[in-house]
């Protein structure tokens, strides 16, 4: 794969605050900024690496004359270079355009800062997406710190759908200034540029509008650099974008009672979750709660106050035993997401109750197309602890039946007909997805199945997230499942709600969303959690 840099700006702003450097040589934490990003396409497997830069700045030239002579950092790299002066990024793309046909490639500008593990996932990702046949995959980000954002709408599956200057209610993302493309995208290039097109973001609505198919990736923190600050910011960023996987994380399986069918799901996600820590393990909740005293000694050895900030847990657990033992934990001083408390608020029971005081929509009590009895105690575990019956004296029957199983805490609600949607997010990031059970085979007990195929009602899926983050934020479980219906009407009630789902059909968008969310975490006052500064939120808006 090929990459691209712009670097053929003048750094006009940076020069009126005092910079006395080119853009492109301005140092971050003592690298060059197109140092770092050859470095970084170095280890990306780049073939070659295409730059452009002014020909009015000589330094700059230069500098990648002498790159192309004796590499970088010890390594011989395959660059290319083109001076020339050009009004716009749009030019500045156009005048490399021939370099770049013959293979998929990456377009960035020189004052892109980003989370280098990160793009490299966006990398392989774009490979993969390649090969199913997309046409871009661009770099997109929730983190605004831009004059004028290009904000970026996205479906449920993260297709591209529309770019705007200001915010709309499918754009939770901004552009990063990342670009993965393919030749197709040339054409479209060459055609804005005859219509008199100078700016990326139209570049962008173009590839929309020519139908191409255009994927979003979402990164955490992205922001270029325009002013003498925003030097030190990246100074900062570069040393922090990972911060918190600085340290040991522990993740947590959940055992196979709890993970019907789902087993080696979960397994994906923790690993792909682990993948963005430095120092991570996977262990099962069984051997957890058998091992717990090693890790109480690990954490005796430290005052409350001074446990290592960069050490969490990051949970699937939910024998009481396990939650016990991450309650000590947690009093201690130590960071668990999912926390004891948010599992133990995840018993149906609860969440129904939770969601009648805070008027969420639930299944009613009572219908005529029959009814559901769930065991509430906890998730369910065997196909039996959720049964369909087509009466009230069905449900007392089953009912008996679960107190012979030992099961005395049950709901019954009343079957509502329409599409069964199951959703995924993680609360606080803007993570969330959706995905209709009838389109493929994926199932648990196989229960949707009554619901029949969907016919894809329309209804409000931003609704449909508010509902679920509030729902989330109040029971203290910020990696979150569930499932609703939605109704001929456009209506939904949300019929469960559980926490830490394997997100397989998502999993890594989730991933990067759970690292995000412990970032979050991290960044929050040790006085306050976040699910408490959260809660308080919500608190105020009722």
């Amino acid at each position: 794969m090929k990459f691209a840099i712009i670097a053929a700006g003048d750094g006009s702003r940076l020069a009126q605050e005092g910079v006395t450097e080119p853009k492109p040589l301005v140092k971050v934490r003592g690298e060059r900024l197109i140092d770092r990003l050859i470095r970084i396409f170095m280890g990306s497997n780049a073939t070659e690496i295409v730059v452009i830069c002014n020909e009015q700045i000589s330094d700059v030239a230069s500098h990648l004359k002498l790159i192309q002579d004796e590499g970088l950092n010890g390594l011989h790299v395959p660059l290319r270079f083109v001076i020339k002066s050009t009004p716009s990024s749009m030019h500045s793309f156009y005048e490399l355009r021939h370099f770049l046909r013959d293979e998929p490639f990456v377009l960035t500008t020189v004052d892109t800062i980003f989370d280098e593990r990160e793009f490299h996932d966006y990398v392989l990702s774009f490979q993969d997406k390649i090969a199913q046949g997309t046409a871009a995959l661009m770099g997109v980000t929730d983190y605004i710190d831009d004059e004028k954002p290009l904000y970026v709408g996205v479906d449920n599956v993260m297709r591209i759908n529309g770019y705007y200057d200001t915010p709309q209610a499918d754009s939770h993302f901004i552009s990063a200034g990342i670009y993965g493309l393919t030749a197709p995208s040339l054409d479209i290039l060459e055609a804005c540029i005859e219509k008199g097109e100078s700016r990326m973001r139209n570049f962008q609505r173009a590839l929309v509008a020519d139908g191409l198919r255009i994927e979003a990736f979402p990164l955490t923190k992205v922001f270029d650099i325009d002013h003498i600050d925003d030097i030190r910011k990246a100074d900062e960023g570069v040393n922090n974008l990972s911060s918190c996987c600085k340290g040991k994380t522990l993740l947590i399986q959940r055992a196979a009672c709890y993970s019907p069918n789902s087993e080696e799901k979960d397994l994906a996600i923790l690993q792909e979750v682990g993948c963005l820590f430095d120092d991570a393990k996977i262990i099962g909740e069984g051997d957890f709660f058998e091992n717990f005293s090693t890790y109480n000694q690990l954490i005796s050895a430290e005052s409350v106050g001074s446990v290592n900030a960069y050490y969490q847990i990051i949970s699937m657990a939910r024998s009481p035993k396990a939650l016990d033992c991450l309650e000590q934990l947690e009093q201690r001083g130590m960071r668990v997401l999912n926390s004891s408390v948010g599992v133990r608020a995840c018993q149906r029971s609860n969440v129904e109750k939770v969601m009648r005081e805070n008027h969420l929509p639930l299944p009613p009590d009572e219908g005529d197309d029959g009814y559901w009895v769930k065991r509430a105690d906890a998730a369910a575990q065997s196909k039996e602890d959720v049964c369909f019956c087509h009466d009230w004296a069905e449900v007392e029957k089953i009912k008996s039946t679960f107190v012979q199983r030992g099961i005395t805490d049950v709901v019954a609600q009343a079957h509502v007909k329409g599409d069964v949607v199951k959703f995924y997010g993680v609360e606080g990031t803007n993570f969330f997805r959706y995905y209709y059970s009838g389109d493929d085979t994926e199932t648990k007990f196989g229960d949707e199945e009554r619901n029949g195929k969907p016919q894809y009602y329309p209804f409000s899926s931003s609704d449909l997230q508010t509902d679920a983050e509030k729902l989330a934020c109040l029971l203290q479980t910020p990696f979150y499942g569930g499932d609703a219906i939605i109704q001929e009407d456009g209506s939904y009630v949300i019929i469960d709600f559980n926490d830490f789902p394997s997100f397989s059909k998502c999993r890594k968008e989730a991933a990067k969303a759970i690292f995000e969310r412990v970032k979050l975490e991290v960044e929050c006052s040790p006085k306050t959690s976040f699910n408490e500064k959260c809660k308080d939120e919500v608190d105020g808006c009722s």
